[in-house]
C-alpha cells in the first residue's frame, strides 16, 4: 500500500513548509541531528532510507525573504508492517515551542497510516524530561525500558507507544 505523497502545508499560516526529505539537504539534516545531541543513520544510511517506500522523512522549512532556507526540523522513521517506528524527532534549539515538532509528527503519523501502521513506537533518553513531556502530551504512554541503551552519555531508553 503505497501513502498519498506529503504536501506542503501553507506557509502564510504558519511561517515554515514540511516536504518530504531529499537527497540535497542530508547533510544538513545529520547537522541537525547532531546539533540537538541525537544518534544520526549518516549520510549513507539516509540515502538509503530516501530510496524505502516505507519510510517517512521529513523536513521543516522556515520560508525566507527569497524562500525556503535550511531545515529547522527534521522528522525520521520507518513503517515496519502496521507499526511506525520513530528514529528522530529535531527541532533546532532556536525554533523549539513553535509547533514545528508537534506539526512534523502529526504529518509523519497522516503519512505513515497511509502506508498501514496503526500504532507507533520510539525510544527516548529517560533523562530527557522535554521530550518524554512533549510524547506525552501527545498521548504516547510507556510501553517498556531497555536498561543502558544509550552509551554516550550513559542512559536508559524509555519504550512509548500510541495508537494512530
Amino acid at each position: 500500500m503505497e501513502a498519498a505523497p506529503v504536501t506542503k502545508i501553507e506557509p502564510f499560516q504558519t511561517g515554515f513548509i514540511v516536504t518530504p526529505m531529499t537527497a540535497d539537504l542530508l547533510p544538513s539534516v545529520v547537522a541537525l541531528e547532531e546539533s540537538c545531541g541525537l544518534n544520526s543513520r549518516g549520510l549513507d544510511g539516509y540515502r538509503k532510507m530516501l530510496s524505502n517506500p516505507t519510510s517517512v522523512l521529513l523536513v521543516a522549512m522556515p520560508i525566507g525573504p527569497i524562500g525556503p532556507i535550511g531545515p529547522m526540523g527534521i522528522f525520521s522513521g520507518i513503517v515496519v508492517i502496521d507499526e511506525l517506528q520513530i528514529d528522530n524527532l529535531a527541532v533546532s534549539e532556536r525554533w523549539r515551542m513553535k509547533g514545528i515538532g508537534r506539526t512534523l509528527l502529526n504529518f509523519a503519523l497522516t503519512a505513515a497510516a497511509g502506508l498501514g501502521a496503526r500504532a507507533v513506537t520510539l525510544e527516548v533518553r529517560s533523562a530527557n524530561s522535554s521530550a518524554r513531556s512533549f510524547y506525552e502530551k501527545e498521548g504516547f504512554t510507556p510501553v517498556g525500558l531497555r536498561k543502558r541503551y544509550y552509551a554516550d552519555p550513559p542512559d536508559d531508553a524509555l519504550l512509548l507507544s500510541r495508537e494512530i
